[in-house]
């Protein structure tokens, strides 16, 4: 079983840099890591910052860890306002994710506005990244139905389902049953599974400090600390890769090995 862990943005600082950060994920024996090349500097106004590309993958390399890519969560292909713009900064990440050899793009589905669009954009995209094995996974920004609407309407082998658990439960209310249910819709279309935990509960709407004192929220905890029965939702699937996304640095220290999340998930 192939897990990575998500390096979020905020994780790489001036006291810590990402060839650190990448070497405690390795050292707990994970298989691979998500980035966000457009906050390592790699984009800039939609165009990819070529001189920056050879450090960066210096870096990676020399850590020695496989390495997926992060679409900016702001991209939303939808919009048909700002339709260019969205649509050149994926087209760079898109670029980055060829330069850099990953295999795969992760980037969450539209919110509003027109799911042509998206669909359109995303037949582009898959055309692009096709010819260098890439594949582009599209991670269920709250209904599984929604995302395998545009997965199965883009029409591309390269194109699957990144399917968000804890989005999922979310969209659940909690209700395991229902997510189940919900999560046995994507299975054969699933490239990649993304895990963390919440307790299925979107209101009362509160601060964002208050979140985790109501259970409210998408709240990215480590798998245990919510309600999300992982090993049942794990039977569901074969050998596909898992993705920790967990966004409390304090957290991220604290997560253990490869094998001992295994434990933790096949327990829950």
């Amino acid at each position: 079983m192939e897990i990575g862990i998500t390096v979020y943005p905020h994780f790489v600082t001036k006291d810590k840099t990402l060839a650190s950060v990448l070497a405690d994920v390795k050292i707990k024996n994970y298989d691979f890591v998500s980035i966000f090349p457009h906050t390592l500097g790699l984009i800039k106004n939609g165009v990819v910052v070529e001189k920056k590309l050879k450090n960066i993958e210096t870096t990676l390399r020399g850590v020695g860890i496989d390495y997926i890519v992060r679409m900016p969560t702001s991209v939303n292909l939808r919009d048909h306002i700002y339709y260019t713009r969205h649509f050149r900064v994926a087209r760079a990440v898109a670029d980055v994710a060829i330069k850099l050899g990953a295999k795969v793009i992760v980037m969450q589905s539209g919110r509003t506005g027109r799911l042509d669009l998206e669909i359109e954009a995303l037949q582009q995209l898959a055309d692009m990244v096709g010819p260098f094995g890439i594949k582009i996974a599209l991670e269920n920004t709250f209904s599984v139905k929604d995302t395998l609407y545009v997965v199965e309407n883009v029409d591309r082998k390269n194109v699957g389902f990144a399917l968000d658990v804890a989005h999922a439960f979310l969209s659940a209310q909690g209700d395991a049953d229902k997510l189940l249910e919900d999560v046995k819709l994507g299975t054969d279309k699933t490239i990649i599974l993304m895990i963390h935990d919440n307790f299925g509960k979107l209101f009362p709407q509160v601060e964002p400090e208050d979140a985790l004192a109501y259970g409210v929220g998408d709240l990215h905890l480590l798998p245990g600390e919510g309600s999300i029965p992982f090993g049942k939702v794990l039977k569901l699937f074969g050998d596909v890769p898992l993705l920790l996304k967990v966004k409390d640095p304090e957290k991220f220290m604290k997560v253990p090995t490869k094998q001992g999340l295994i434990e933790l998930l096949t327990s829950l």
